[in-house]
């Protein structure tokens, strides 16, 4: 028996990714729902609009999972966690990626996957800019991730490594 194709529906640009492959393994209507974002293409966007240790991006991220549970719980689709399935393998490599835990999404056809897919990249996006950008609004019709990248970077702060504090210096007890 020959093997059929894996289905793959991605957004992928320099800011974020959100991968959702289908996974027979785990059944004929089974997706594995990967996602992240580099904190530092977010950094400049975000510089001075939260307080220490509240990164606007790694917390839309974080909220990002449940966000799309109930989301696919709306479209009848049911979502479960898979720590256990790494994404690492299909995901971007590099500094600055931080990745959530994969989902497996069952009971999805193709239709309800780029549904899916959509209302991710515009949920986080969304989540990140209310803080780091609120005056910016997505367009109507979601741009093709060149073109989001694009509109986002048009919202970083001018001349943010000049922006930016000296690293903290150490301080040693002197006695």
């Amino acid at each position: 028996m020959k093997p059929q194709p894996v289905r793959s529906y991605e957004y992928k640009n320099d800011f974020l990714y959100i991968i959702i492959r289908q996974a027979p393994d785990l059944g004929p209507s089974s997706y594995l729902y990967c996602c992240g974002i580099n904190i530092s293409r977010f950094d400049p966007l975000c510089w001075g609009k939260a307080g220490i240790c509240s990164n606007p991006a790694f917390k839309g991220l974080q909220l990002l999972r449940a966000d799309v549970s109930a989301f696919a719980k709306k479209i009848d689709v049911q979502t479960k966690n898979a720590e256990h399935i790494p994404c690492g393998p299909m995901a971007p490599r590099g500094n600055g990626w931080y990745r959530e835990n994969a989902l497996v999404i069952d009971n999805a056809d193709p239709k309800a996957i780029q549904q899916i897919l959509e209302f991710s990249v515009r949920d986080l996006v969304q989540t990140v800019l209310t803080v780091c950008a609120p005056e910016a609004k997505l367009p109507a019709k979601l741009p093709n991730p060149p073109a989001l990248q694009k509109w986002l970077e048009s919202f970083s702060v001018k001349d943010y490594i000049l922006a930016a504090p000296p690293p903290i210096a150490r301080v040693r007890d002197q006695k």
